[in-house]
């Protein structure tokens, strides 16, 4: 099962592969997503995405998932794109790629299970403290 660190993970992981060595995309010249030559985009998009800060959950009455990946402020033009360079948008891509779907998905049935599982317990409860015996299992 996946938790939402591990969902960071991956996103993290493929928008790293989507900048170097790049993935297959029809919307730059290149053929590619390789958005750097020197590698320091690549090293500032990794340093500042740490995985423990990426991800933050507040059960405080609704459940809220935040998901945070920082840009530095060259990646965001290599993102957007420029009016003299089209948009190399490696964290779309990443966020679209097939290993961030599964693990997003099963991190999100995940919740939903306990969450689910939380709303038949106190059924239960009400239903036991109201004299009856029906279980929800």
């Amino acid at each position: 099962m996946k938790t939402l660190k591990d969902v960071a993970k991956v996103y993290k992981d493929q928008a790293l592969k989507a900048i170097n060595p790049g993935v297959p995309y029809r919307g730059y010249k290149t053929g590619s997503s390789k958005a750097f030559k020197t590698g320091r985009m690549y090293k500032e998009v990794a340093s500042r995405n740490r995985i423990q800060t990426m991800v933050t959950e507040d059960r405080s009455g609704n459940i809220v998932f935040k998901f945070d990946f920082q840009l530095p402020d060259y990646a965001k033009y290599v993102q957007y794109g420029t009016k003299n360079m089209k948009a190399r948008p490696f964290a779309q891509i990443a966020a679209q790629s097939p290993e961030f779907i599964k693990a997003k998905d099963e991190a999100i049935g995940m919740k939903a299970n306990e969450l689910m599982d939380d709303i038949f317990s106190d059924l239960n409860k009400i239903w036991e403290s109201g004299g009856d015996n029906l279980k929800v299992s």
